[in-house]
């Protein structure tokens, strides 16, 4: 099967971003399938300058850099270069038996939609978040008729596309009130490389030379963003400073950074690391005691589906929500973590001061989150299940 894989935000883990479409992508290839990657040019050293072979992966560049700390209208200019640039590509493609177009961008869906109504290739419509409604609720795009256009390409994915793939339940629901998309809409949440991350790892000496040797270490990793709520993470901090052994930290990059350590100057308890590769993370991971997550309190964020979180459970790492979340259910469980109130920042404090408190109970939770990343979500299998979609959209099925 000729999979042409579209991902304006491909990254591989020499970069410092999520590496689904790489994890799926060599997975495909190692299966015998010809993948091609078409991307846009980010932060990752290994993304090559021009057409080229990577772990099996035909990766055809489109030259459009792109950077999280860009402002909206540098980065709105980028998500239309990549489409322009990436529906040329995708109508020239020969031999393509399906199309895989992963969102967000919500422009992504162009390409696809071009190779669709040009050479008749059918598509999959992978939908990470939901645009436009993630960029309107929180107050982030308000324009009229911006919002109007998305609405329409959109509609126009979730129409001709022949399956959508939704990264968690309330997405499927969300896409599934849109329209009558539901029979043809599956959840494939993000998943754990358990190969990569795992407990017992080496940290490389990391918490020797952060002297946290006998600290309890919190990790938040991630995009340091507007979606994240910084001033949430940054309250808990300032509230545990004074505990004993309570130690943050933050280890990734974004449009919030400034401000977060502006917040907490002076704060001795929290350690800022910058952005890392995914390749370094599992030394991270191993180096911490829980993984925090943190989103605004806007109802499109109890959808979201954080690679964070799946890292964390992988390490065996217990995981504290600072709000709801559609994996709450599995957390509570499983017995892996706890989901905090969003109002209330001392909630979140007490929950990760209740674990750094009680070694035996943190280290139990821990066991629980590893045990929940075999059994639910391994990566293997969701690539398996993935591929049975690609099968059957590729041979015509519905």
């Amino acid at each position: 099967m000729n999979i042409l894989y579209i991902h304006q935000h491909f990254c591989t883990p020499k970069g410092a971003g999520g590496t689904r479409s790489y994890e799926f992508a060599t997975r495909f290839a190692a299966q015998g399938h010809q993948v091609t990657m078409l991307c846009g040019r980010g932060q990752d050293s290994a993304i090559p300058l021009s057409p080229a072979t990577l772990d099996g992966v035909r990766v055809e560049p489109c030259g459009v850099p792109y950077d999280n700390r860009m402002g909206k209208a540098a980065r709105g200019r980028a998500f239309l270069d990549f489409a322009l640039r990436s529906s040329a590509f995708a109508v020239r493609a020969a031999r393509t038996d399906v199309v895989l177009a992963t969102s967000t961008p919500l422009t992504v869906a162009l390409p696809a939609l071009a190779a669709h109504y040009a050479q008749k290739r059918p598509f999959v419509f992978e939908v990470r978040d939901v645009w436009p409604d993630a960029l309107e609720e929180p107050g982030m795009v308000t324009n009229p008729a911006l919002l109007a256009g998305a609405r329409a390409v959109e509609l126009l994915a979730y129409q001709n596309a022949r399956r959508i793939v939704a990264l968690s339940t309330g997405m499927r629901d969300r896409i599934s009130q849109k329209g009558p998309f539901g029979n043809k809409t599956s959840m494939l949440p993000n998943c754990c490389d358990l190969a990569r991350f795992k407990p017992g790892l080496d940290d490389g000496g990391l918490r020797e030379r952060h002297n946290a040797r006998d600290r309890f270490v919190i990790l938040y990793a991630g995009s340091v963003s507007i979606s994240t709520h910084m001033e949430y993470l940054a309250r808990a901090i300032l509230l545990t400073r004074e505990h004993p052994v309570i130690q943050w930290w933050i280890v990734g990059a974004g449009n919030r950074l400034e401000a977060i350590k502006s917040l907490v100057a002076g704060a001795p308890n929290v350690v800022f690391h910058g952005p890392k590769p995914k390749e370094d993370m599992p030394r991270y991971m191993a180096a911490a005691d829980a993984g925090v997550v943190t989103f605004r309190p806007e109802s499109i964020y109890h959808e979201n589906s954080p690679n964070k979180f799946f890292d964390y459970i992988a390490a065996g790492l217990p995981v504290v929500f600072n709000r709801s979340s559609w994996l709450g259910p599995w957390l509570e469980r499983s017995g892996a973590g706890f989901c905090a109130d969003p109002a209330r920042p001392e909630s979140f404090a007490a929950l990760l001061s209740r674990l750094a408190d009680n070694p035996a109970f943190a280290r139990k939770t821990g066991e629980n989150a590893r045990r929940l990343a075999e059994a639910e979500f391994s990566r293997d299998v969701m690539a398996t299940r993935y591929l049975e979609i690609l099968t059957e959209v590729a041979e015509g099925g519905a």
